[in-house]
């Protein structure tokens, strides 16, 4: 049996005894994996089918083509001619056989090659890439029963192909390696973006074109030494970083202010990566520097990298797309007032995406004009990721290249819904307020007018005998004036221009103390609950008006819930932080509140209703049924006292009132125990609080009694001279007549002028001057003034229907006395009597 063992040797084929064969060495070791000859070879001698003697042909041919393949790779052309000339060597044919090698356009052949139907052919494969082919041809016809090739020359032919893939595709391998190499190498020569790289030594290894123009330094300059590009103040950040690039950290975006060759500063944005030699290995060779921005001499960012990061930091969202609508740039706002993340939009159609249903057809359009190079600004919905819609302002604007193409769109957008909430409370608080006005004009006038039928019927009424069956009728007229006077109420309170009584109170004891009537009030068909609070909620108010928000808002409670139901009053303390007063419901400045709620299980309101329900004369009840003050009443006493009303209601849910006033830490002793200041006596006017000096004394306003008692005290008939001032004849003519029945002597003008001219021809005869307050030309308040500086001895009564809040602290100290509009004799004699005995 033959010996099959390799040697160290480099003999050839010729030299094996008949006793001992052996392989070349270069066969068995460089072979492919799964050599066919040599596969077919060996399970033809083990089964007896082939002598190895016979073989030498092609082994010797095998032999020949590995020696070929072992010229360097830039000879492979000289391989592959070798290889073709080598082939028939290995085939019995007689005449000899031809060859042809072809790899993709390159093609060699044996001398006198020709082609012929009787031919071996078999593809070079690498990686399962087709490299090319190689073909044995016989060049006679075969004879009788010979067949053209034998099996064992077809897997000869098939050895040859897998030597020539592995060869060829090893070459192919390093040639793609090395243009590889090339090709990166011409990328770094080529970038714009400055780029250079250190070794672990600190020592500059690479340093393109780009950072030699914007440095100064040549590559040979600066190629195996120090960084010399930093300025001492980054010295030790730049240790840093390099420490952080050197653990395996990549850091981008990192400030230097470097210096160039020439000294001049300059201020860079840098990314900094590790570089890994192979890429698996775990401690860096070198650290790679790409300057993704710098500053130019006038200071200026040539590049977008910081136009970028801009982008990013800014509070709107900043949206581009191509031409086509599909998403290119999406900032880190965007994703803050969508909630989508960029990688999730990228690459998707805006118009699928941002729009709000009800929007996409003006949408459509709109980008329609802006692919005409068009801009375009306005406010529409837009959806946030969630599915809900909220109003966004947007600026659309073209984006035109280098040359003036354009390639696409950018626009910048802002959440508006905050606004336009504050836009909708705007237009309502401007409407109130001229409602408000109008609404404080009329109780005004009706306040004069109530004042002459109580001061004529007053008069009348002291004039007539005793038993006249006039006198009763007399007293009803009375009465009548000061249930008017209840009505003008509201209309004061809704311009919150009526006069206000303030004093500390706890909104917890308001409420307790009101609970009895309200729980008469209310129908047994509906549950109360009553939360007092554990803390007191003090706040400075008029106790009467609080009492009367807190009654019109149970009544509207109750007329909302129809059948069986629930209402909850509550009384505590909240506060509003700085981001709530801003974003929450509230417009409430920051602090602390005492707040007073009313909840009802009724039908709840639509938001058209709920955003109309604090206009005066607004009902849904039916004709007859409501005036439509009572919730305008509300609003005008919470804005009058420094509060904030707040409703939430949904249709079938129940509807909630929420009020908050300025809590206030009240002083011990501050309130007796029935709630009342010291010297206070329940019913009675609180004079409006002054600044410096003695508090002037107040009408608490018409007093309702069994009946007119104008007669003045006897020692007021020392005609002393009163100045009445008032621009309406009705009024001014009343009081004249009362002052005159009681034995003062009258002088009258129309305006605050005309009064200043009286005084000027009456030096030292006028004692008292009483004003209204509102006039033309010249009103009370101006008159007070005048008085002050031109007869300051001279006392001033001052008759208004309106808050002491919508007169100056200077006028309150300067005056005598306030009149509350509307007012009977008796009330007028007094004040008039306590001014002139001061």
């Amino acid at each position: 049996m033959t010996n099959f063992t390799d040697s160290d040797s480099d003999s050839g084929p010729g030299s094996e005894s008949e006793s001992d064969i052996r392989f070349p060495s270069r066969l068995r070791p460089g072979r492919p994996p799964h050599d066919p000859y040599l596969q077919w070879l060996e399970g033809a001698l083990e089964e007896g089918k082939a002598d190895l003697r016979e073989r030498v042909r092609e082994l010797s041919c095998l032999f020949a083509v590995d020696r070929a393949l072992r010229r360097g790779d830039e000879e492979w052309r000289v391989s592959l001619q070798e290889v073709a000339d080598a082939l028939p060597s290995g085939f019995h044919t007689t005449p000899p056989a031809g060859a042809r090698i072809r790899l993709g356009t390159e093609e060699v052949t044996t001398g006198g090659f020709r082609s012929s139907p009787w031919k071996l052919t078999r593809r070079i494969v690498a990686d399962d890439q087709e490299l090319g082919e190689v073909e044995v041809v016989r060049s006679g016809t075969p004879e009788g029963d010979d067949v053209s090739f034998s099996p064992e020359e077809a897997s000869l032919l098939e050895s040859v192909a897998d030597r020539l893939a592995e060869a060829m595709g090893r070459i192919l391998a390093e040639e793609n390696l090395r243009q590889g190499e090339a090709f990166q190498k011409a990328l770094i020569r080529s970038s714009p973006v400055p780029l250079f790289s250190i070794d672990t030594e600190g020592l500059v290894v690479m340093w393109n074109p780009a950072a030699e123009r914007v440095f100064g330094w040549s590559s040979e300059e600066i190629c195996g030494n120090p960084l010399p590009i930093l300025s001492e103040a980054d010295v030790d950040a730049y240790a840093e970083m390099r420490g952080r690039a050197a653990a395996g950290e990549t850091l981008a975006g990192v400030h230097f202010t470097c210096h160039r060759h020439d000294g001049t500063p300059v201020a860079v944005l840098l990314s900094i990566a590790p570089v890994r030699l192979p890429f698996g290995d775990a401690q860096p060779r070198a650290i790679l520097f790409a300057v993704e921005d710098f500053e130019d001499e006038g200071g200026t960012w040539r590049t977008n990298r910081f136009q970028a990061r801009l982008l990013e930091s800014v509070g709107q969202a900043v949206i581009a797309t191509g031409l086509d609508g599909r998403i290119t740039h999406w900032n880190r706002a965007a994703a803050s007032i969508y909630g989508w993340n960029s990688p999730e939009v990228l690459g998707r159609d805006i118009l699928n995406l941002i729009p709000a249903d009800s929007a996409r057809p003006e949408a459509a359009a709109i980008m329609d004009v802006l692919r005409a190079g068009e801009r375009w600004t306005g406010q529409m919905d837009v959806r946030h990721q969630d599915g809900s819609t909220f109003p966004a302002f947007v600026t659309n604007a073209p984006i035109h290249d280098e040359h003036d193409r354009l390639v696409g769109v950018v626009g910048v957008s802002t959440d508006v819904s905050r606004v336009r909430d504050l836009e909708a409370q705007l237009r309502q608080s401007q409407k109130m307020e001229a409602l408000g006005g109008l609404a404080g004009g009329i109780a005004h006038d009706f306040n004069n007018l109530l004042t002459v039928i109580q001061g004529h019927t007053e008069m009348i009424a002291q004039d007539l005998p005793p038993n006249s069956p006039l006198k009763e009728d007399m007293q009803e007229i009375i009465a009548a004036t000061h249930r008017a006077t209840r009505l003008t109420r509201p209309l004061l309170a809704l311009s919150r221009r009526q006069v206000m009584e303030e004093r500390l109170l706890d909104l917890g004891e308001s409420l307790a103390n009101i609970e009895p009537l309200l729980r008469r009030l209310i129908p047994s068909r509906i549950d109360v609950k009553v939360d007092l609070g554990v803390e007191p909620g003090t706040v400075h108010a008029d106790p009467s008006q609080v009492d009367q928000v807190i009654m019109n808002l149970v009544v509207n409670a109750v007329d909302a819930v129809q059948g069986v139901g629930e209402i909850e009053l509550g009384v505590d303390r909240c506060t509003v932080t700085p981001e709530s007063s801003v974003n929450g419901p509230w417009e409430a400045a920051p602090g602390s509140y005492a707040r007073f709620r009313v909840t009802d299980t009724g039908e709840g309101m639509t938001p058209e209703v709920a955003g109309r329900i604090f206009e005066p004369f607004f009902t849904t009840k039916a004709p007859g049924q409501g005036t439509g003050l009572g919730l305008s009443t509300v609003f005008g006493i919470v804005k009058q006292g420094r509060g904030h009303i707040l409703v939430n209601s949904e249709p079938g849910e129940g509807t909630t009132f929420e009020i908050l006033w300025p809590l206030v830490e009240a002083p011990d002793g501050a309130q007796s125990p029935d709630g009342e200041r010291a010297g206070e006596r329940a019913g009675e006017a609180v004079p409006p609080r002054s600044g410096n000096g003695p508090e002037p004394s107040a009408s608490p306003g018409p007093t309702p009694g069994p009946g007119p008692d104008p007669s003045p005290d006897p020692g007021a008939a020392h005609a002393a001279t009163v100045l009445v001032v008032d621009d309406d004849p009705g009024f001014r003519g009343v009081v004249q007549r009362t002052l005159e029945r009681a034995g003062y002597r009258v002088l009258a003008a129309t305006n605050g002028r005309e009064a200043v001219d009286i005084l000027a021809e009456h030096p030292g005869d006028i004692q008292l001057v009483l004003s209204d307050v509102v006039m033309p030309l010249m009103g009370g308040s101006d008159l007070l003034k005048h008085l002050g500086e031109a007869s300051p001895g001279i006392p001033v009564i001052l008759a208004t229907g309106y808050a002491d809040r919508e007169i100056s602290e200077d006028v309150r100290r300067r005056a005598s006395a306030f009149l509350r509009k509307p007012f009977g004799a008796r009330d007028l004699l007094r004040v008039v009597e306590e001014a002139l005995d001061d």
